[in-house]
């Protein structure tokens, strides 16, 4: 898996949706799917991304890219800094708000 925040945060996501489950009568999904996005900055203005999708292979007991899912920056840009901000403010605010 990524070494990303939006990873972790996902990751949270499905666990604390399980334990729900679990508490409450309800079915885990057995099937979950979760996305990942890290920006990373290449100098003091300039940013590149990743992303990726993942989904529970039952088969290999593991989460599993989906084919075709993600994609990389065409290169870092000022463009992307402000899109990693964006990010950066959304998930802080899922995660401490």
């Amino acid at each position: 898996m990524p070494k990303s925040g939006h990873m972790a945060n996902q990751h949270a996501k499905v666990c604390a949706a399980a334990v729900v489950a679990l508490l409450t009568g309800g079915e885990v999904n057995q099937t979950p799917v979760i996305a990942n996005t890290c920006y990373s900055y290449i100098d003091d203005k300039e940013v590149a991304h990743v992303t990726s999708v993942h989904r529970y292979d039952a088969e290999k007991k593991t989460m599993s890219v989906v084919t075709g899912s993600g994609g990389l920056s065409p290169g870092p840009s000022v463009q992307e800094a402000v899109y990693a901000d964006a990010w950066a403010r959304n998930i802080w605010a899922d995660m401490l708000v």
